[in-house]
C-alpha cells in the first residue's frame, strides 16, 4: 500500500479527535463516581483502551475495503460518529444505570450485570468512532506516524488542560455534550482536505456550532440530568441545591433524620434544624441551622466523633484544626467546646465558596467568617504539613479518602490523610500535650478501627514511644447499621496521665460508650484492636495481621490505600464471588472483574487477527511476534510509570484534581515532543536502532532515581514550597521523562511501517488492550506492594522492550 501525503491537516484533525476522547474519558469517570460508584470509576479508563483498541482491530480486519481515495470521508464520517454517538452514550449513561446500592447479587444473570453490560457498551462506543479514524489516519499515513503520533499526544494534553474548567462550569454530563462539537470541528477539518467535500465542511461545521448551543441550553431542558445515583431516584429527592466541579457533585437536601455519626445513646435532648448535604450522592454531612449561639449546638458534644473534646476538660481548648470541615459541623463542635481558634480544611472550594459562604451563608450562621474561625481550602495534609504553628487537637472525623477525584481510577483516589507518615505529620504539630482525633467505621470488609490503631502503633513506635501507653480507642454502634462501629482513636505524643485515663473512663461511661482500649483496662478478647495496641515489635505486629482475614498492615504514602484491606490471595475468589454487602473496603471485587475483562480483551486481541487475517500476517518483512512483544510491553510499562508517577507527585501538590491535570498534561506534551524530536533524528534503520538503545537506557536510569529514593527526597526536601514552586518542580522533573516516554512507541511503528505496513493498526490495538491490562496491574502491584514497586515493574517491562527493540527497529529488519 503506497502512504499517503501527509498535511498538517491531518495532524490537527487528530489532535481535535485526541481532546475529545481524553475529556469524554475524564468526564466519565466523574460521572461513574456519582450515578454508580467511586470504584467503578476505574472503568473508564478500561472502556476508553477497549473502545480505541477494538476500532484499530476493526481496521485491521477490512483495511483492504478502506479504498486510499476515501480516506479523509471515512475519516469525516468517522468524526461526525464520534460527536453523535457520544451525545447518545452520554443519555444512555443517564438513564441506564446500575444499581450497584442496591445490594443485588452481582452475577452473570442480574439485572445489575446487564445494566453493566449496557453501560460498558455505551461508555466505550464514543472510543471506538474515534479510535477508528485515529487508526486509520495512523494506517494510511504511517510513514509520518511520529508527526501524527506527536499531534496524538498534544491534543491529549490540551484534554487534560480543557477538563477542570469544563467540569467546573458546566458538570460531567454537559461536558460530555460540549466536547462532541470538537468532533464535529474534526469532521469539517478532515473533509476540507484534497478530495474532501464542501458540503460536508459546512455540515460539520453547523452541526459544531449546534451541539455548542445544545449544550448551553441542555441544562434548561433536563436531557442530561443525573436520573439515578448510589440506587436513588434523583426524580423523587427535593434537591435544593446541586452543583457540579472538578472534584464532586455536591447536592443539599431539605430536612435531615441524620443525628450524628454515634450519638450517645443517652442523649435525649432536641436537635436543631438540620439540612443534608452529600457529596457524589453518597458521603454526606449535616448543615445545622446556626444563629450564633454556642448554646443551641451542644448536642455536637454527645456524638462520639467529637469525644476528644471530653479528654480535657479542666483547660482551654486553645487551637483546634479540623481536617476535612465539610459543612462546618466539627468546627461548630470546636467551639461548643471552647476552643480559643479553629482552622477548617477542606479541600472542596465549591462547599466552602458555594454552599457555606454561599447560598447557606445565613442558615448557618455565618460560621465560616467568624473571627475566631479560618477556613482554608486545600488539602489538609499539605496544610498541616506546611503549617508553622502548633495545634491542641488536630481533628479528622468521618474523612472519607476513598471519593473519586478527576484522577478516575479507584488507586488514584486516596489523598494520604490515613497513613504512617500523615500521623508523623499531624504529632509533629501537635503540642506537647496535644491530642490527634481520627475516627473512621468498622464495617464487613473495612476494619477502620484496626487500621487506625495500627497507624497509631507504626507513628508512635517510629517516633521513639510506646503505643501502648499513648493511645484511647472508644466505639459506638454507626448510624444504626447492622454490624458497623464507630471507632474514635485518640492518640497522644506523650503517654496518657492518670487523670486524662480517668476522664475519658469517665465520660465514656456518662455518654454510653464502649472502651476498645484503654492503657492499663483489660481489652474484651477477640478483638483486633486490643492487640494491636499493645504488640512488642514490629514483628509482632506482622504476625498478628498475618493471621486474619483482612489485611490492616498500616498504610503508608507508598502505598496509601487505607480503605483497601483485601488480600491479593482473595483474587481467585472476588472473581467468582456475588456483590458484597459493603464496596468499602472490597476494591478487589472491582479489580477482579476487571482484571477478567483486560486479561479477555488481550486474548481476543491477539486470537482474532491471528485467525483472521493470517495473510496480511506474512506481508513485509520481520517476525509480527516481534513486534507484538515491544509494543505490549511499552503498553503495559507506560500504564506502571503514569500511574505510579501521577500517585507520586499526589502527596506532593496536594490536591489529587489538579496533579492528574499537571502529571497528564506535562508527560503528554513532552511525550509529543519526544515523538517529533525522535522522526527529525531518526533517518535511517541504524541511527534509529542506536537512538532506542539511547533513549531506553536513560529511561531504566531515571526511574532507578525514583526506586532508589532520591526522586522522593528531592520532593520531601521542596514540599514547604509555595504551590508555584512545587508545580514548577514538577514541570522540570517530568518534562524531560515525557519526553523519553515519547521516544520508544513511534520508532518501533516507524520500523514496521517501512517493512510490514499492515500490521499498524494491529498493533495500535494490541498497545491499547494491553494498556487496559497495564491499568489493572499497576493498580494490583501498587496497593499490594507499593508505588515504587508500579514504578520498578514498568522500568522493567521498559527494559525488556529495550532488548526486544533491537528486532524490531534493527536495520536489517528495515531493508
Amino acid at each position: 500500500m503506497t502512504p499517503r501525503p501527509t498535511t498538517p491537516r491531518i495532524g490537527f484533525g487528530i489532535a481535535l479527535l485526541s481532546t475529545c476522547l481524553i475529556t469524554i474519558e475524564l468526564a466519565l469517570t466523574r460521572l461513574f463516581s456519582v450515578t454508580i460508584w467511586y470504584h467503578f470509576a476505574f472503568l473508564a479508563i478500561s472502556v476508553a483502551l477497549f473502545g480505541i483498541g477494538a476500532a484499530a482491530l476493526t481496521v485491521h480486519l477490512i483495511q483492504h475495503r478502506l479504498t486510499p481515495d476515501r480516506t479523509n470521508s471515512i475519516l469525516a464520517r468517522a468524526s461526525i460518529a464520534l460527536a453523535l454517538v457520544t451525545i447518545i452514550s452520554n443519555w444512555v449513561l443517564l438513564n441506564f444505570t446500575p444499581h450497584m446500592a442496591t445490594g443485588a447479587q452481582f452475577d452473570f444473570f442480574s439485572r445489575v450485570t446487564l445494566n453493566l453490560l449496557i453501560t460498558f457498551i455505551a461508555a466505550a462506543a464514543p472510543f471506538f468512532a474515534g479510535g477508528f479514524a485515529i487508526s486509520l489516519a495512523m494506517t494510511r499515513h504511517s510513514r509520518a506516524i511520529h508527526s501524527l503520533y506527536s499531534w496524538d499526544l498534544f491534543g491529549a494534553g490540551l484534554g487534560c488542560l480543557l477538563v477542570i474548567p469544563a467540569l467546573n462550569l458546566a458538570g460531567a454530563p454537559v461536558t460530555l455534550v460540549l466536547v462532541s462539537s470538537l468532533a464535529a470541528l474534526a469532521a469539517a477539518v478532515f473533509s476540507s482536505g484534497n478530495g474532501g467535500s464542501r458540503i460536508w465542511t459546512w455540515a460539520s461545521t453547523s452541526l459544531a456550532a449546534a451541539i455548542v448551543a445544545f449544550a448551553v441550553m441542555s441544562p434548561g431542558l433536563g436531557f442530561f440530568d443525573v436520573r439515578t445515583a448510589k440506587g436513588l431516584d434523583m426524580d423523587r429527592l427535593e434537591i435544593e441545591f446541586n452543583r457540579w466541579n472538578s472534584f464532586s457533585l455536591v447536592s443539599v437536601l431539605p430536612g435531615s433524620g441524620f443525628k450524628g455519626w454515634g450519638m450517645s445513646p443517652k442523649f435525649k435532648g432536641d436537635l436543631p434544624e438540620r439540612k443534608t448535604l452529600i457529596i457524589d450522592m453518597n458521603a454526606m454531612t449535616p448543615l445545622v441551622k446556626f444563629d450564633g449561639d454556642l448554646n443551641q449546638a451542644s448536642h455536637m458534644l454527645h456524638d462520639l466523633s467529637s469525644f476528644v473534646h471530653h479528654v480535657h476538660p479542666w483547660k482551654a481548648r486553645g487551637h483546634v484544626c479540623v481536617i476535612g470541615a465539610g459543612g462546618g459541623r466539627d468546627v461548630l463542635a470546636a467551639l461548643v467546646a471552647g476552643a480559643a481558634h479553629v482552622t477548617g480544611v477542606e479541600i472542596n472550594p465549591l462547599i466552602v465558596d458555594d454552599v457555606m459562604l454561599g447560598q447557606y451563608r445565613d442558615y448557618t450562621g455565618k460560621l465560616y467568617e467568624r473571627p475566631d474561625v479560618t477556613i482554608i481550602a486545600d488539602d489538609g495534609r499539605g496544610v498541616v504539613r506546611r503549617s508553622t504553628e502548633k495545634f491542641d487537637i488536630i481533628h479528622l472525623s468521618m474523612v472519607d479518602t476513598s471519593a473519586a477525584t478527576a484522577a478516575g481510577a479507584y488507586s488514584l483516589t486516596e489523598n494520604s490523610l490515613h497513613t504512617v507518615e500523615a500521623f508523623a505529620d499531624y504529632l509533629e504539630h501537635l503540642e506537647p500535650n496535644g491530642l490527634l482525633s481520627v475516627s473512621s467505621v468498622t464495617m464487613p470488609g473495612l476494619a477502620g478501627g484496626a487500621e487506625l490503631s495500627a497507624l497509631a502503633w507504626k507513628s508512635l513506635k517510629n517516633a521513639g514511644a510506646d503505643p501502648s501507653t499513648n493511645v484511647a480507642v472508644i466505639s459506638t454502634p454507626w448510624i444504626g447499621r447492622p454490624g458497623c462501629i464507630l471507632h474514635n482513636v485518640i492518640v497522644k505524643p506523650r503517654p496518657l496521665t492518670g487523670r486524662e485515663i480517668s476522664s475519658i473512663r469517665e465520660n465514656t461511661r456518662r455518654l454510653g460508650f464502649q472502651v476498645a482500649y484503654l492503657p492499663g483496662q483489660r481489652t474484651r478478647p477477640g478483638t483486633w484492636i486490643g492487640p494491636i495496641l499493645s504488640a512488642k515489635s514490629k514483628s509482632d505486629l506482622a504476625a498478628l495481621i498475618n493471621g486474619w482475614n483482612l489485611d490492616v498492615t498500616p498504610a503508608t504514602d507508598d502505598r496509601p490505600f487505607f480503605f483497601y484491606q483485601n488480600r491479593l490471595s482473595d483474587l481467585g475468589a472476588m472473581l467468582a464471588s456475588g456483590m458484597p454487602a459493603y464496596l468499602f473496603g472490597n476494591g478487589l471485587f472491582i479489580l477482579a472483574k476487571v482484571a477478567l475483562i483486560a486479561l479477555a480483551m488481550v486474548g481476543l486481541f491477539l486470537l482474532i487477527p491471528v485467525i483472521a487475517a493470517r495473510k496480511s500476517f506474512e506481508r513485509g518483512r520481520g517476525r509480527a511476534m516481534w513486534d507484538l512483544g515491544y509494543v505490549a510491553c511499552l503498553g503495559v510499562g507506560f500504564m506502571c510509570v503514569e500511574i505510579a508517577l501521577i500517585q507520586k507527585f499526589t502527596l506532593y501538590l496536594g490536591r489529587p484534581t489538579y496533579t492528574l491535570v499537571v502529571v497528564l498534561f506535562v508527560l503528554l506534551m513532552g511525550s509529543g515532543l519526544g515523538s517529533r524530536l525522535f522522526g527529525r533524528l531518526s533517518q535511517s534503520g541504524s541511527i534509529r536502532n542506536k537512538l532506542v538503545i539511547a533513549i531506553g537506557t536513560l529511561l531504566a536510569t531515571l526511574f532507578a532515581l525514583w526506586i532508589f529514593g532520591l526522586g522522593d527526597l528531592l520532593l520531601l526536601s521542596t514540599s514547604g514550597w509555595p504551590a508555584s514552586g512545587r508545580i514548577a518542580l514538577t514541570v522540570a522533573v517530568l518534562a524531560p521523562i515525557g519526553l523519553l516516554l515519547g521516544m520508544p512507541y513511534p520508532a518501533g511503528l516507524c520500523a514496521v511501517a517501512q517493512r510490514a505496513e499492515t500490521r499498524i493498526p494491529w498493533l495500535w490495538g494490541i498497545n491499547s488492550a494491553t494498556s487496559v491490562l497495564g491499568s489493572v496491574m499497576a493498580v494490583l502491584i501498587s496497593m499490594h506492594a507499593g508505588i515504587s514497586s508500579t514504578l520498578l515493574a514498568g522500568t522493567l517491562l521498559y527494559c525488556v522492550a529495550l532488548l526486544v527493540s533491537i528486532k524490531v527497529t534493527g536495520e536489517e529488519n528495515s531493508r
